[in-house]
């Protein structure tokens, strides 16, 4: 019933999100496409919340599922991204300014004919089907230092792009980098079913913007909450326990964690 009423009151740039295990996610998504809409079933996120472990005689179980459904209208998203590893730094990022500035190397040979952009260009021939730039932009980029030029002139130049220019690798629906709460976690309150704070900051920023509203139905020790406050949106938090209320409350007026005043 309350999924009913979440569906209810999603607005059409709204997004809705689910999370649960592995015992439940196939009947979960059946369920949900009959409420949400099946043309409204945009990702399955994997989250990877576990090591492997020796105690059971069957693959592992090492992720959890999160469902992710739209309002049916043109919703909010904003793309997340992620760092390099090492791997693709070396083999993409191999080279380096005098001061260890980072870049790859970069096309700028134009991929459709264009008449217009087929000029000399410092003893390079024109490609084919002419330069990706106009010789004044060429000229910028020049005097920029951000084209790089072979010694071979049947070669050609091409341009620089800096790895602190880049916002990373677009992340995808596999999640492998954030890790659940150790017993030592800095955050950790002891409540059972506490999720990581960058897990929900992730989910928020990438499907609202500043001053919308997020709500959580279920919002246990209110790590959604936190998330919202923290990153100016607007927010509703819902839970049947008491107790949870209290945590969630006495969390929020943390000044280490949101700093809300008593009565707020």
């Amino acid at each position: 019933p309350r999924r009913i009423e979440m569906a209810r009151v999603l607005k059409k740039t709204g997004s809705f999100y689910y999370h649960c295990d592995w015992h439940a996610s196939h009947y979960v998504k059946v369920m949900l496409d009959q409420i949400f809409g099946e043309n409204n079933f945009i990702n399955e996120i994997i989250w990877k919340r576990t090591t492997a472990r020796s105690d059971a005689k069957r693959w592992n179980q090492l992720h959890d599922t999160l469902l992710v459904y739209t309002g049916g209208g043109d919703y909010a998203w904003n793309p997340q991204f992620e760092d390099y590893g090492d791997d693709y730094l070396e083999t993409k990022y191999r080279y380096q300014e005098p001061d260890g500035r980072r870049f790859r190397l970069g096309d700028i040979t134009s991929p459709n004919p264009r008449p217009n952009m087929m000029y000399d260009w410092k003893g390079f021939a024109s490609p084919e089907k002419g330069w990706r730039y106009s010789k004044e932009t060429m000229t910028e980029l020049d005097a920029a230092g951000r084209i790089w030029y072979p010694e071979n002139k049947a070669k050609r130049p091409q341009i620089k792009r800096y790895l602190d220019e880049m916002q990373g690798i677009l992340m995808g629906s596999v999640w492998i980098d954030i890790a659940p709460l150790n017993s030592q976690a800095i955050e950790r309150l002891g409540y059972p079913t506490q999720k990581p704070l960058a897990l929900l900051e992730r989910i928020i920023q990438a499907s609202s913007n500043e001053n919308d509203i997020v709500l959580d139905a279920f919002c246990g020790c209110g790590t959604a909450l936190v998330a919202a406050q923290n990153l100016k949106r607007q927010w509703i938090g819902i839970d049947i326990s008491p107790t949870a209320c209290r945590v969630m409350a006495k969390r929020l007026r943390d000044k280490n964690v949101c700093g809300l005043p008593e009565g707020e």
